[in-house]
């Protein structure tokens, strides 16, 4: 049984290529008697869901879509939850939060979100495979993923990526905001006052035509 923390990525074009580089991680962990979750898409989730059969039931399965809506509760949510599930075993885990459904305000939160694993499970017993799918994903998101993951697993086999460097990722992505506009509204408050903060949140939420 492994005892260090690993983080691959798959690389991998449509489904027949995804199970090939997912069932048998799966079904290999299984067989080691590993906590196995898999946190991926829907459509992913009930392929591999189908391919697994009766071994399905044994695997902790998770739509990505839904419970990764929020890139910065991937981590502490999915991923920790679950190892902190199973003290003292090496987890095993397929999650796959970037696919071409994800916007562009969300891609830079996702991108993070992969760099950070590398710190957050520096110190776990877990090996987390993180899916891309090459024909569905620009050259930005495998770049990065190229510098988040220490090795690229296809169907060629695996390979050590040169250009492992998270460090990169975490600095392009965590910017700071702009700056307010200067007649931006405004609310100063203490802990004595905290109604007015929830009304004035109220007001310029209605303002901007927010659903209450």
């Amino acid at each position: 049984m492994s005892m260090a923390f690993e983080h691959p990525a798959l690389f991998y074009r449509g489904d027949t290529e995804f199970l090939a580089g997912t069932l048998p991680f799966v079904r290999h962990g299984l067989a080691q008697g590993e906590p196995v979750a898999v946190a991926v898409p829907r459509p992913h989730l009930d392929l591999l869901g189908e391919a697994l059969g009766a071994d399905a039931e044994s695997v902790t399965l998770i739509d990505m879509a839904e419970a990764g809506r929020n890139p910065g509760r991937i981590i502490p949510g999915i991923l920790a939850t679950f190892a902190d599930a199973h003290p003292g075993a090496h987890v095993r885990i397929i999650g796959e939060p970037i696919w071409a459904g994800r916007s562009e305000l969300e891609y830079p939160a996702c991108a993070q979100h992969e760099a950070l694993i590398n710190l957050a499970f520096a110190d776990r017993d877990a090996t987390i495979l993180c899916p891309y799918d090459l024909s569905g994903l620009g050259t930005r998101a495998i770049a990065d993923a190229e510098a988040n993951h220490p090795v690229i697993i296809s169907g060629h086999g695996s390979r050590i990526s040169m250009d492992f460097d998270p460090q990169r990722v975490i600095d392009a992505t965590n910017r700071e905001l702009p700056a307010p506009p200067v007649d931006a509204p405004t609310c100063f408050f203490d802990r004595g006052n905290l109604a007015s903060v929830r009304e004035f949140t109220i007001e310029q939420s209605a303002r901007a035509g927010l659903d209450p």
